[in-house]
């Protein structure tokens, strides 16, 4: 019973860490942005697909030392430039810490429709 608590702050915090990367997939129009929510690996997946490059580069995070950092570096600096946004933007989900605001002030303020990037 003591455990409880903390289970569910867990799966709290977890979603509440994922849930951007999930809006992003909705508003790029990604018929799997629930795969955001597959541990590990899913938030990888979304930002690649919303990207336009395959999921199956998320497999670089199994890297041994540098497969995360490279997923990391490539997802700040490739995001904002394929949606149309600014480079400005790769500082924002760069930064520890400011990154877990950045992703939700990015995901909040992308267009909902896929064809509204067409005219931006």
């Amino acid at each position: 019973m003591l455990y409880v608590p903390l289970i569910i702050a867990f799966v709290a915090l977890y979603v509440a860490l994922v849930f951007p990367v999930y809006l992003i997939g909705r508003r790029r129009g990604l018929k799997n942005s629930w795969a955001a929510f597959i541990p590990f690996l899913g938030v990888w997946i979304v930002l690649f697909e919303s990207m336009g490059r395959s999921g199956w580069c998320s497999l670089i995070a199994f890297v041994p030392n540098v497969g995360a950092f490279v997923l990391w570096v490539w997802a700040a600096v490739g995001v904002p430039g394929h949606h149309g946004r600014s480079r400005w933007w790769t500082l924002a989900l760069m930064v520890p810490g400011v990154n877990l605001v950045g992703y939700w002030w990015y995901a909040l303020t992308l267009p909902r429709h896929p064809a509204e990037f067409a005219a931006a």
